[in-house]
Order: C-alpha cells, then structure tokens, then sequence
C-alpha cells in the first residue's frame, strides 16, 4: 500500500567520547521527487556515507555522495535491489577512477536502505552495519558480528566492481533500524538490544549514546503508520537536506556534528551531483527558532485564510468587463504594503518568540563544542584533536553566515583550536612574507642561486626572474623579468619552443654553452641553457631520443648528465654529455628485470654522491644507487601527520643541515625531514591560504629561510623562529 509507513529518524555521532551538535556527514533519509522513475513513487531512501582509508575527506565530500546516491536511486529503473546495485557501483566507479588518476585517494564505507509499502531493504558495501528488530527479535546485517571477514568488506573505491551484500525485511508499527559504523559492532549487544526494545526512539538514541563510545556515526529509525500518534515531539519534513536536525518526521535527541574527524582541505570532488526536488513524507524534532517561525506561521497562515474567506464572502466576484476598485492605483499600493507588512509581521514574532538568530544559534552550538573539547582527557589525543577540529569546522560554517563581520567568540575559539591542534600534532606555526607575486601565474618550480630566483610559471609556460632583498625575504624593485628564450612560442635558433617541462641550475657545463646556467626544457625535448646575466644570449638543443618520452615532468643535472623524469613511461632518461653537447640517445636508468613502479611520481631530486630520490604523489619517497633500490623510510611523525600526498619537494644538501623538504598542498604544509626520513617539522602558514596551492619548496641555508611556490607568489619563512 502507498505510503503505509513513516519514519521517526534520529542521529547520533560521538567524536573522541563526546557528542557534537550537528549533523553527521553523509548521512540522508530522502523521499521520492516529484519526477521519480516508474515504480518509486512511494519509495523512502535512507543512507550512511562513512570515511574510510588514511585519507579523510572534508564533510562536503561524503554529503556529496549522499545526495549523488538519492538521485542515482529515484532515477534508475528495475527493482529495488537492482536500482541499489545502480547507486553502489556508479559512486564505486567514480571513485575508482577518481584514485587511479588523481593526487587524493578516497574510500568510503556505505549503507543504504529503502521503505517500499511494508518491506525494507537493506545493502552496504565495506564496514557500515546494521541492527533491525522486529517482532521483539533482532537481527544483525551482516548476520555475524563476530566475523571479521563479514564485519569488514572492501570499501568503495578500492576496487573495480564493489562487494554488495543485502537483506530484505518486513516492517510492522514500532519496527526499528540502527544503522552505523564498524564502531556500532563492538558495543555491548544485549544494551542496544534492551536500548530498541525502549519506549521511543529518543529514547533508543539515548541508551545507545550512554554506552560511551570513542567515536560512533549512527542512524536510528522507528517506522510507524502515518496516522499514530509518536510521544516525541516531531514536525513534518521534506528531506534531511533541508532540516538542521537532519531528519525526516524525524527526532534529534542527541547532538551530531558536521564534519569527519581528521578532515583536511582538498582538490575539487571527483562526484558530481544535482539536487532533486523532494516530496513531503517524513517528520522532524523542531529546533527552539525553527519551532518559533513554524508557530507564528502557523498562525499566520490561519489568519490569512480567514481574510481570504471574508473577502470572499463580502467582496463577491464581479459581473465579466466591470472594473472594480482592486483596479485602482489605490489597490495597487496595497498590494505592495500589505505583504510588506505580513513580513514585518513574521519577523516580529519569530524575533520577540525566540531572541536568536540562525547566527546566534550557530555561536552557541561552536560554544558546546568547544566545551566539550575542553572537557575530553589531555592523555586521549586523538580524542581531543578530532573535537577540536570539529568546533574549528562548525565555527568556519558559522562566520560563513556573516563574511563580513568576523565575530570575536567565533575567532577565539578558532584560535583556541588551532593553538590545541598545533600543539599536539607538533605543527609549527610561522608568519609568512610575500616575496613576490606574478599575474595570472601558476608557479611550479624554481631554483634559486644567490640572490637570484627563477620560478616557471607552469599556467603560462613561461620564467621569470627576481632578485632578493639582503633580508632574503622581499624582492628588490623593478627586478621582476620574464625571460625572453624561456616562454611557449618563442622562436629561438629556428625552432620553437613548447610547453616547459621543468627548469634547473647546472653547475657542470659539460654538455651545455658554459657551467653555471639556467636550463629548461619542453615538452618536445628542446633543452634551452641560459647564462644567468644574458638572458638574451641562449643556446638551444634538440635532445636525441625524446619521440620516446610519453610525459616528462622533472629535470636534474648532476655531474654533467642530465636526467629527465618521465613517469609516464615509468622511466628516468639519462643523457651523458659529449663533445659540449648532450648529442646522443638517452640511458635508461632502470633496466632488467624488477623494475620499480614510478608512474604516480612528482619530483625527483640527486644528491652529492649521486643517490637519486624520487618522490611519488603519496608521499612515498624512492631512493636509488645506480638504479639499483635503496633503504628509505619516515619514522618519528606525529600521529595523524604522516606525509599522504606530496607535489614537490627539496633536497638540502647543505653538510651543516641536510634534510628533505616536501610541498604538500593536502596538508597546507611544507614537511621537513632528515635525509632518512626521520620527522623535524611540519610548517604551516599563520594565514594557511597561503600554502592551499603549494606546489615546491626551496632553502636558503645563509640565512635559515625557506620559500614556498604557491599558486602565484612566492612566499618566505624563517626555519627557525627569529623571536
């Protein structure tokens, strides 16, 4: 029968031991648009996002897929285990190629679960759970707790065709459903059964809440007919999209939280989604504004009915072709008052009924975050370092209200949470100079010599030089040039140059016009060498071999030899210099058998002695002698700061300080590590919208400063604090 149950739908999401007050992420209960596809017109669509992998995504992200999975849902034809089939290997498809090709590698667990008349079904994909009870009996999805290998299935995105398990079940008045994470698993059975045989859901979210989980992402719903009366306080709701509460005829007795613990800033989301137009079906617990405008609108909409019918009743239609005072000049200006004054009105009531602004309401729950951050053990780190960074999230969302009007308890906080962040995580905090900026620029790579900087404009395909202040952090004035060989389409020696692949400092001449040059090369193999003051004087090269690279990305020069990244071809070309000039075909660096997989790699740099590191979008470094694999390994991170994603890096070879250096724009960090691998330091910018497109890092030993290539500036920092 069309529309035989509702649901009663409440959240719970506990961070670090303690409940947050919004609602969690991914999390959705959506009933069938107006335009759904034959056969779900009655359908209600409940679903659960939850983090996986050693990446976690801002909330946006698994809201996201969300939204993505409703729509791919009420839009797909056939049954309903075959539409969720359709909604868990179209999100599973995205994400797949999405870690195949890109920087950022996502995974995430998932439950769905579809009301259709009397019958449930349930499907999930990775380590998202279940409890129905029905009849006074319940049932676990998956049927076995104990079993790990059940428990804990293949996320999405991991592989090509996702791991989905289902079950069907039948609902009567006062069924109930827990959905969650793994963490739903390990708590006490016989408690959260005893909590879904309570009273009321309220009630069941309770129980579950005072079991004191470390962190618990939960969905809990009652399904009951439309016309029973439910004890708890409930309001009519369209979509969880569209309620603060996040629930649909839905009940909110414990605080949620908008934000995945851990989650960072990232590149553009490879899902894309439409929002459908929701139909009304479900209930919600009402907030004290919310609860306040629905009041004065309730009576005022009654009120207004009334007007209309006695208009209706003393102002008759009139006869067709007569003209009535409605026609007037008179009536227009009250058509414009009169719906002004409803307004003014409407605001007046919810005012005086209530004292608060959405804003207002949005401090205060950044307030109860914070206190709870506050409250949680300083032993419990992680604990303590997710609440934080969740008060931080909510008071971004907060200030994002009024963009204008920075409000002082939403900065202290802010600020109070970065400082407890820091701290913990050995984050270290640096004021950052802009050294210099360039238009319209996307810089990629530089190298500095002396005083002199050059950075490649990658947006552009061109360079630029600067000169340095003696404070090494400021350029010295009208020293900004564009050199005039290094640029896309310039015509030097008869051929012309193509997009640039890299540049670097050769020290050894040996195949170039003369030592101690700036060299670039294109993408065609063009290999152009500049002396530092004559930029106007260059030599050009073709460079044999270069049909044969699929994608270079990097150029080193080390004594004499030129090397030439291609990942692409999952390859390090060499080419010896001979007779002044680099005139013969490259060497494959790495030959035979048991070759290493470079194809994800960034950067790449070579020591003094010749060991050559190469560093891949993970972060991951791989150190080589000869092409021969050597020992490297990070150790000493503090937990939570392992490298993840890197886009560049430096190799300081300085005897007095050596270390590696890696941009990470993920992270909004430059890390600093000894040349094994061992952690010193992760530095970010006071302003962090510095470092959001960081992309390489430079050092200057003379003067301990440390330069950051980020979108179109270039930005400096002290290593060491200079206070």
């Amino acid at each position: 029968m069309a529309f035989e149950y509702e649901a009663l739908v409440g959240h719970l999401y506990v961070v670090g031991g303690r409940a947050i007050n919004t609602a969690p992420p991914g999390s959705l209960v959506e009933v069938a648009p107006r335009k759904a596809a034959r056969g779900r017109e009655t359908d209600t669509f409940f679903t659960l996002v939850l983090p996986g992998g050693d990446e976690i995504a801002p909330a946006a992200f698994y809201e996201q897929m969300s939204n993505l999975a409703a729509e791919k849902y009420f839009t797909a034809s056939g049954s309903v285990t075959a539409a969720l089939r359709i909604v868990f290997n179209s999100l599973n498809d995205n994400l797949y190629e999405h870690n195949n090709s890109e920087k950022h590698r996502y995974e995430a667990s998932m439950i769905c679960a579809v009301l259709r008349g009397a019958d449930l079904y349930l499907a999930r994909v990775g380590s998202a759970v279940a409890l129905f009870r029905h009849d006074g009996a319940v049932q676990a999805f998956p049927t076995d707790f104990a079993n790990d290998d059940a428990l804990f299935g293949v996320p999405l995105g991991v592989q090509a065709m996702p791991d989905i398990k289902m079950a069907n079940y039948r609902v009567a008045n006062g069924s109930r459903l827990l959905m969650g994470d793994g963490a739903l698993a390990d708590l006490d059975v016989a408690q959260v059964n005893t909590g879904l045989a309570s009273a009321d859901i309220s009630t069941v979210v309770g129980i579950v809440k005072q079991l004191m989980p470390l962190q618990l992402t939960l969905t809990a719903v009652e399904f009951v007919p439309p016309e029973v009366t439910v004890s708890v306080p409930v309001r009519a709701g369209e979509s969880s999209r569209a309620l603060a509460t996040g629930t649909h005829k839905a009940v909110t007795p414990t605080p949620t939280s908008t934000a995945p613990v851990g989650a960072q800033p990232v590149a553009p989301l490879p899902i894309q989604s439409d929002t459908l137009p929701p139909r009304p079906r479900t209930r919600g617990l009402p907030l004290p504004v919310q609860s306040g405008l629905a009041a004065g609108a309730k009576v005022l909409a009654g009120g207004t009915d009334g007007a209309l019918k006695l208009l209706d009743r003393f102002v008759p239609p009139l006869p067709e072709g007569k003209k009535g005072w409605f026609a007037t000049p008179g009536a227009t200006l009250a058509a414009v008052l009169i719906p002004a004054a409803v307004v003014l009105v409407v605001v007046a009531m919810w005012v005086t009924g209530t004292g608060e602004s959405e804003f207002d309401l949005c401090v205060r729950q950044v307030e109860e975050a914070a206190t709870t951050a506050r409250s949680i053990p300083s032993n419990d780190v992680q604990g303590t370092i997710s609440a934080w960074t969740a008060a931080s999230t909510i008071a971004a969302e907060c200030q994002r209200l009024r963009p204008n009007t920075p409000d002082e308890t939403l900065t202290t906080i802010d600020r109070e949470a970065r400082s407890v962040i820091d701290l913990l995580s050995q984050i270290t905090r640096r004021e950052t100079a802009t050294v210099a900026s360039f238009p319209q620029a996307g810089l990629t790579r530089g190298v500095l010599q002396g005083q002199d900087m050059y950075v490649l404009d990658d947006g552009n395909d061109m360079v630029y030089r600067i000169t340095l202040n003696p404070d090494g952090i400021s350029m010295a004035p009208n020293t900004r040039q564009a050199l005039a060989f290094m640029r896309r389409g310039v015509q030097i020696e008869g051929l012309s140059v193509g997009d640039l692949v890299d540049i670097a400092w050769a020290e050894d001449g040996s195949g170039l016009s003369q030592s101690n040059v700036l060299i670039a090369v294109d993408e065609n193999g063009l290999l152009i060498d500049c002396a530092p003051r004559f930029t106007d004087t260059c030599r050009v090269q073709q460079l044999q071999g270069a049909e044969n690279w699929i994608g270079a990305a990097a150029i080193s020069v080390w004594s004499g030899r030129l090397y030439v990244l291609d990942p692409a071809a999952n390859q390090l070309w060499r080419y010896d210099p001979n007779a002044g000039a680099f005139a013969n075909a490259p060497i494959e660096y790495f030959s035979g058998e048991g070759r290493p997989d470079i194809r994800t790699a960034v950067d790449f740099a070579i020591d003094t002695e010749g060991v050559v590191f190469i560093l891949l979008a993970n972060g991951t470094v791989l150190k080589f002698r000869g092409g021969e694999r050597l020992d490297f390994a990070f150790a000493g991170f503090p937990q939570g700061q392992t490298i993840t994603s890197a886009d560049g890096f430096y190799l300081n070879t300085n005897p007095l300080q050596p270390g590696l250096y890696f941009a990470s724009r993920s992270g909004r960090s430059i890390y600093e590590t000894l040349l094994g691998g061992t952690f010193v330091n992760n530095y970010r910018a006071t302003e962090e919208s510095y470092f959001e497109s960081v992309a390489a890092v430079l050092v200057n030993n003379d003067q301990d400063i440390v330069y950051a290539l980020s979108g179109n500036s270039v930005f400096a920092f002290y290593r060491d604090d200079p206070s």
